[in-house]
């Protein structure tokens, strides 16, 4: 039982989804391949996409009451409207979370990296930062840095959001089981629907 789970390190709703997720991946002993994109730079130009910034303020106001409804809901502690968000170098810790999953840690420094974001108000595009949560996850940050800036994990941050996009990904977290996709934190019960 295999699920690819595709989201940007910097989406509020990845980090609203991530505990359930990992509580059913968990729970249904489930493999997943985890797969950090380049969300506003690839997908979203590629797939109708516009950055937050850029939207109408109507839908701006709608996205920050549903942050803080959902939330509330799930008992998710999130500020709504984070000082470093958007992060001023979103790919910096989407490469760290490919270095880290390449070297064994799955689910985690991409959970940091959100938590960090939408929750301790620090910013994820700072290597202090990144080096925090290394050293929080015993991981050895000149070995993770080293590989983030590594050709290789270049490659996999790229062939992650062309892969997203030939896979009709076009938002986050989105997740595909047996060929079907389920896109956003709300879908998490029709995808445990369909593993049963």
């Amino acid at each position: 039982m295999k699920i690819k789970y595709y989201y940007s390190v910097a989406s509020p709703f990845s980090f609203l989804a991530i505990d359930r997720f990992i509580n059913l991946v968990n729970k249904k002993n489930i493999e997943v391949e985890e797969m950090p994109f380049d969300l506003v730079g690839q997908v979203f130009p590629n797939t109708g996409g516009v950055p937050v910034p850029k939207r109408h303020p109507s839908r701006l106001k709608y996205r920050l009451v549903e942050i803080e409804r959902i939330g509330k809901k799930y008992g998710v502690s999130i500020n709504s409207q984070p000082k470093f968000f958007p992060p001023s170098d979103p790919h910096l810790p989407a490469k760290f979370t490919i270095a880290a999953i390449q070297l064994g840690n799955k689910l985690s420094f991409g959970k940091e990296c959100l938590k960090y974001l939408w929750a301790n108000e620090k910013d994820i595009s700072d290597k202090k930062v990144l080096e925090e949560i290394c050293n929080n996850l015993q991981l050895n940050f000149n070995k993770v840095e080293a590989l983030a800036n590594s050709e290789k994990v270049e490659k996999i941050y790229s062939e992650n959001s062309n892969n997203a996009i030939k896979e009709d990904v076009f938002g986050a977290p989105t997740y595909i089981y047996e060929d079907e996709l389920y896109w956003g934190q709300d879908r998490l019960d029709y995808l445990e629907d369909k593993i049963k």
